[in-house]
C-alpha cells in the first residue's frame, strides 16, 4: 500500500496536531501464526516547539506482563508530506509519510522485553484518522525485514 492511496481523505492526520497534548491508548499485540502475545495500555502527551517546528513526543507503554517502555519522539516534518524523527533506542532515523487521513512511519528500534532482555526490531506503522481525538494503528515488528507480530493501537487525545 502506497501512502499516495490516501490522498484527498478525511479527516487529515497531521502527527504535528495529533502528537501535542495529552493521549491515552491501548494495546494488543498479536502472533502472525495466531495468538495474543500480550497486551498495554499507553500513556502519553506531547509539545509543538513553533521555533524548531518540531513534535516532542513521550509515550509510555505499560505492558501486561509488567514491563513498560518508553519513547521519546522528536518528530520533524520535512517537505511534501515526508517526515523523519529521532527517538534514543533507534538504528538510524525513523521515515514517515502523510496524505490525507493516513501516516506511515518506519524504523528500526532495540525494544526492551520483560525480564530486561532487548531485541532490535523493524516496525512499520500505519496511522488512521478516526476523527479530530482518535486515531488506530496497524503495525507490524520483525527481525531481518520478516515480520513475526502485528500490533492494534487505539489513541484518543484528551
Amino acid at each position: 500500500m502506497a501512502i499516495g492511496n490516501f490522498r484527498g481523505t478525511r479527516p487529515i492526520f497531521l502527527p504535528e496536531r495529533f502528537f501535542v497534548g495529552r493521549i491515552e491508548g491501548w494495546a494488543v499485540v498479536e502472533s502472525l501464526v495466531g495468538g495474543l502475545l500480550n497486551r498495554a495500555t499507553i500513556a502519553a502527551h506531547g509539545e509543538f516547539e513553533s521555533d524548531t517546528q518540531i513534535v516532542l513526543f513521550t509515550e509510555t507503554y505499560t505492558f501486561d506482563d509488567g514491563h513498560s517502555d518508553t519513547l521519546h519522539w522528536t518528530i520533524r516534518k520535512g517537505d511534501q508530506g515526508r517526515y523523519t524523527g529521532l527517538e534514543n533506542r533507534l538504528e538510524g532515523d525513523a521515515i514517515g509519510g502523510q496524505a490525507g487521513c493516513a501516516f506511515h512511519w518506519k524504523y528500526t528500534r532495540d525494544t526492551p522485553q520483560i525480564g530486561g532482555k532487548s531485541f532490535k526490531l523493524n516496525f512499520d506503522d500505519w496511522f488512521y484518522a478516526i476523527d479530530d481525538r482518535a486515531c488506530i494503528v496497524r503495525g507490524s515488528a520483525g527481525r531481518a525485514g520478516i515480520p513475526f507480530a502485528t500490533a492494534h493501537v487505539t489513541y484518543r487525545k484528551l
